[in-house]
């Protein structure tokens, strides 16, 4: 190091800078100086960076795409031990009794963990650094535990905030579906053992997340987390925004998701949710809307006026037939101004936490449904990925791109992909071809957590191994066997 360089922790050089900084700038021979601090120190040319700043360590990009990790705005972390398990000609109502009535009576903290762990690896493997969970694992602890030995940046919410949980069920239940039905399912959302029954019980955990905020470096935040979609009573629903507004975090809920519980919503307020929701103040810029398929043009109004955004999960859309790519205002809202985010859902919704499909998914549908080539653009997606979904997670200022002073979350690819020969365009051949299938190395808050495709710091083979045992012992308390040889053919495949 010369008596000039300025120490740095780690040099990224010789990258297809992407920073999604306000001016969209593209550095083609471009390099990051990264602090001790997990912070950027600086962004520029190659040669410029090189000589003002040395480190202990360096990372040659090889001319290959650098981006800011992305972020996920909408998933359920603690299901993965039985991804994959609803069969695809099960109608959703019924899916329900699986999850409320028996997966949240079974479940154990281990195994709570170990999803959370599942699925935090394959975020990082796909690219995303960030991500925010719906307010659905029942032990946050085991969440944080799981997202911090990863390395991932996660915000968590408390579980279960409802005082109506039965309003789940009515929302999802069709017109025609029978009393007896309606009970049953009432029922067994009242019943989940760990999960908060009366608004009491619901205030008594309202905020314990957000608490976490208090150390401004830590990788695992808080926000509050409402379930929605009719389980809320307004009086709940008013004291979970005043305690996001007191600590400044986002309020994360489910809206108007199917037509179902859109239209029970409706009857509830005796207008469009989110008009009622304008008028009482709880619409504001700090709140993050899950899904949002179902508006009308009053609400879009309300939306755009008061700037809370939108986390679309377009696969989860069309994995249940939901008509979010038909009927959706998600693009529309986009191009008006409004900040439109992304997220996966859950492992049986969309079935994978790659957020690469799913900007790729809005981006395709919306030309396809507008039938217009020019309606969404790739740069649309990765704006939705990156800057838009650090502001729907209340933390724009802190990542989102590739700027001085903002957390070193970043996502280097390979150029050693079929996808990505020859590089015409870089930023085509990495939206529209290789995707995830090029992430290389991910760097999160300035530490290395996957170089050349594998985990820096754990023992994957082991881990895998460890989660199907898990989830079968799981599926088996569940009532769900599966065959010992079908998992045997699974792993030898591996």
């Amino acid at each position: 190091m010369s008596e000039r360089a300025i120490a740095a922790q780690l040099l990224i050089r010789h990258g297809y800078i992407i920073t999604m900084d306000d001016a969209a700038t593209v550095i083609e021979d471009g390099a990051i100086a990264i602090g001790q601090d997990g912070r950027i120190l600086a962004v520029g040319a190659d040669r410029e960076i090189a000589s003002r700043y040395a480190a202990a360590r360096e990372i040659d990009a090889e001319g290959a795409p650098v981006h800011p990790g992305f972020v996920e705005c909408h998933l359920h972390a603690s299901y993965h031990l039985f991804r994959s398990v609803l069969p695809d000609q099960l109608v959703e109502s019924d899916s329900f009794d699986t999850f409320e009535g028996h997966f949240y009576n079974t479940v154990t903290d281990e195994d709570e963990y170990l999803s959370v762990f599942l699925a935090s690896m394959e975020m990082v493997r796909n690219g995303s650094t960030c991500f925010m969970e719906a307010g659905t694992i029942l032990t946050p602890e085991m969440g944080a535990k799981a997202a911090q030995e990863v390395g991932i940046r996660a915000i968590l919410g408390d579980a279960f905030i409802w005082d109506q949980p039965q309003g789940f069920s009515q929302g999802k239940l069709e017109p025609d579906d029978g009393c007896v039905t309606c009970a049953t399912q009432a029922r067994l959302h009242t019943e989940l053992a760990r999960a908060p029954r009366t608004r009491a019980e619901a205030l008594a955990t309202l905020g314990v997340q957000a608490k976490r905020n208090a150390d401004p470096d830590a990788l695992v935040r808080g926000h509050v987390a409402v379930l929605g979609l009719g389980t809320a009573s307004e009086e709940l629903m008013m004291e979970a925004k005043a305690c996001a507004d007191a600590a400044a975090v986002t309020l994360n809920i489910h809206q108007s998701y199917s037509p179902a519980d859109t239209e029970a919503d409706r009857q509830r307020f005796g207008k469009d949710p989110l008009v009622h929701l304008h008028e009482t103040g709880f619409l504001d810029r700090n709140v993050t809307f899950g899904h949002a398929n179902h508006l009308t043009d009053a609400e879009c109004e309300a939306l755009l006026d008061r700037g809370a955004s939108i986390a679309w999960a377009p696969g989860a859309s069309m994995m249940w037939g939901h008509g979010s790519s038909l009927h959706g205002r998600h693009a529309e809202l986009w191009r008006r101004g409004a900040n439109v985010a992304l997220g996966s859902d859950s492992p049986n919704w969309s079935n994978d936490f790659d957020l690469w499909r799913q900007t790729n998914l809005a981006v395709m549908a919306a030309r396809d449904v507008h039938m217009d080539r020019t309606y969404l653009v790739a740069e649309d997606g990765l704006q939705m990925a990156t800057r838009a979904g650090a502001r729907a997670v209340g933390l724009e200022h802190e990542i989102g791109s590739i700027e001085v002073g903002k957390r070193a979350d970043l996502v280097i690819h390979t150029l050693d992909r079929p996808e990505m020969v020859p590089s015409t365009n870089m930023i085509r051949n990495l939206f529209y071809a290789s995707r995830s299938k090029s992430v290389h190395t991910v760097v999160i808050n300035g530490s290395v957590v996957l170089e050349a495709g594998r985990f820096v710091n754990l023992d994957e083979r082991a881990i895998y191994a460890r989660v199907r045992e898990a989830s079968r012992d799981l599926l088996s308390r569940m009532g769900h066997v599966v065959a010992a040889n079908d998992v045997g053919r699974s792993m030898r495949r591996r």
